[in-house]
């Protein structure tokens, strides 16, 4: 093969390992790129199911309001739909699961229970839905802010009617009421970052920079009033020149932040063609015309593949100074041949 074409075969050769490579380390480049025993209603509690499974509702001191619950036998046998009420609050987590509180006399200052009158049990076919409607009777000097309950339903089998004899599993629908008055609103801002969301381990690693997306966001709120909120908003997401590259609701499913605890919202950025700097605002608005906002900024590097091309580089520079080395002393030598 003559020097000229073997040098060219040479470098079309090398610029193809570097494009093989880069389709190889890139393809993101290359490519299109229960309540322990009173539940939220999800899921059947020894064959029972109810319907709704939390109720909002407000109501002015010495008003009474009812309410209609709705319980269904899933099972192919007779059942006992026993009820009783109960207070709630926030879990221990902050992922807003509630709980029971049981043997609780009252003095709780979100305290519903005492409220509501009794609640009866059913006696449910197979298959069989029954309504049952339920008054809540609120004091005269009730504390203005929001109060908390529910009604809950155990499965009995007949057999067991008036022994005293409950089984755990229960199924409940919670009760969210608002006392009008004089309440004080009061979200703030515990954590806002930018991170990896680890679902089923429950962690969040925060970090400033991402070799690539998606990016996960973490936002903590911690409600220091005397009512429920439920805030809604948005995070923004722009690059370096200022443009807009995504946008995500923040608390779509409309879930409450309860007084005295902390409620974390977890949305994620799906793109994965990301590069360089961002900044991601949120901005929410709760009690009517509330507002809270926060700003993080991250970077976006794909160090790896950088370092694959660099690496690509300097070995197709070391491959083309070579070759133009053997190119250069060919010409040389035919030119002393033709002397």
């Amino acid at each position: 093969m003559p020097m000229h074409k073997w040098f060219v075969s040479g470098v079309v050769a090398a610029v193809a390992a570097l494009t093989g490579a880069l389709v190889m380390v890139s393809p993101i480049y290359a490519a299109n790129v229960p309540l322990s025993t009173a539940g939220s209603g999800g899921s059947p509690g020894q064959g029972l199911e109810i319907s709704p499974p939390v109720i909002e509702l407000s109501a002015n001191p010495g008003q009474t309001v009812t309410v209609n619950i709705s319980v269904r036998d899933v099972t192919n046998g007779e059942l006992i739909a026993h009820g009783e009420a109960d207070d709630f609050g926030a879990g221990t987590g902050e992922d807003g699961q509630p709980q029971l509180l049981l043997n609780e006399n009252g003095e709780n200052r979100y305290s519903l229970k005492q409220w509501i009158s009794s609640v009866p049990d059913m006696d449910l076919q197979p298959q069989q839905l029954k309504s049952n409607t339920l008054t809540i009777r609120v004091p005269a000097d009730a504390e203005p802010g929001g109060h908390y309950g529910v009604v809950r339903f155990t499965a009995l089998p007949p057999n067991l009617k008036g022994t005293g004899v409950a089984l755990s599993a229960s199924v409940g629908t919670l009760i969210l009421l608002r006392v009008n008055g004089t309440v004080t609103d009061n979200l703030s801002l515990v954590q806002y970052a930018a991170g990896i969301n680890n679902d089923k381990a429950g962690t969040f690693k925060v970090s400033r920079f991402f070799e690539h997306g998606p990016i996960d966001f973490l936002l903590r709120l911690h409600n220091g009033g005397t009512v429920h909120e439920q805030p809604t908003g948005t995070i923004t997401v722009k690059n370096m020149f200022g443009r807009t590259v995504g946008t995500m609701a923040i608390n779509s499913k409309a879930k409450n932040v309860l007084p005295d605890s902390i409620r974390r919202f977890n949305e994620t950025l799906s793109s994965t063609r990301l590069f360089g700097y961002y900044s991601a605002k949120f901005s929410l608005k709760y009690a009517g015309n509330k507002t809270l906002e926060g700003n993080v900024s991250f970077w976006v590097i794909p160090w790896k593949l950088i370092l694959v091309v660099v690496v690509v580089l300097v070995v197709l520079f070391i491959a083309l100074k070579w070759l133009l080395h053997r190119y250069n002393e060919h010409i040389i030598a035919r030119a002393r041949q033709s002397k």
